[in-house]
């Protein structure tokens, strides 16, 4: 049995089918309007790892991995999402993650990619990790959590469940009953996400946080410039008074120093 000292290798694999899903509900439907942040999401798996398998303080290892529902194009001309596919991919590569794209043959289904199975599987076949969290909600992987099981690996499944209205049709979003019936340990995410809304000044955030402009104001240099223009149309009654041209208009502040 390992130490509370030793390393506590955690495989995170993310089904993109389902994050794609989840991802179109809080920006799209739910008062966040944000997406979830992979770099905060995977500290929260680590952190919850720890805390689950009572191994607070203890090193940890996170082997990352997500799973396209997509294929790779490489040519972007034949893709209409070529372009958010390279953004999808740095976002995950920054925060960590191995990206994995859907093969030719799977790609028509539309559907999760099952390529995840046999990769988790054989994670845990050859005691690379020690704990297994699977992001997803679909009932295609149910055959993963015994495969895991038989290697003395556990399985914890973050599910998500939503309803929302997209027009005026009722759209529910359910975790499959059957993987989370055969997972060790469940996640409700959904109560979770409640928890950790997009704020600032929060000192954690699972969603990205909304783009924040600066003010108009918080350039010196170009608030000096629109004074200075404001100040050449701007009439005047006494045109005898100093800082004023003959045209009755005020002169700028070089203008006026010349007299």
């Amino acid at each position: 049995m390992p130490s509370k000292l030793s390393v506590l290798r955690v495989g995170f694999f993310l089904d993109g089918y389902t994050l794609k899903k989840v991802n179109e509900y809080y920006l799209k439907h739910h008062k966040y309007h944000s997406r979830l942040d992979f770099r905060a999401l995977k500290g929260w798996v680590r952190d919850y790892a720890m805390k689950l398998l009572g191994r607070e303080g203890c090193p940890v290892e996170v082997e990352a991995h997500y799973y396209h529902p997509y294929v790779r194009h490489l040519d972007k001309a034949e893709s209409s999402f070529g372009d958010g596919q390279d953004r999808l991919e740095k976002q995950l590569t920054l925060a960590g993650f191995e990206v994995h794209y859907n093969a030719a043959k799977d790609v028509d289904k539309m559907g999760p990619n099952m390529q995840l199975v046999e990769d988790a599987y054989l994670y845990a076949y050859y005691h690379k990790i020690d704990v297994l969290v699977l992001l997803s909600t679909q009932g295609q992987y149910s055959t993963l959590p015994e495969r895991l099981k038989r290697e003395g690996v556990p399985m914890l499944l973050l599910g998500w469940n939503f309803e929302y209205l997209k027009g005026d049709t009722p759209i529910y979003w359910k975790t499959d009953p059957g993987l989370r019936e055969l997972s060790g340990y469940y996640v409700a995410m959904e109560e979770v996400a409640e928890m950790y809304p997009p704020k600032r000044a929060a000192e954690k955030n699972l969603f990205m946080l909304p783009y924040n402009p600066q003010p108009e104001n918080s350039n010196i240099w170009k608030t000096y410039l629109q004074k200075v223009m404001a100040s050449l149309d701007e009439p005047v009654a006494h045109k005898e008074k100093t800082g004023y041209g003959k045209n009755g208009y005020r002169k700028s502040p070089a203008l006026a120093r010349l007299g």
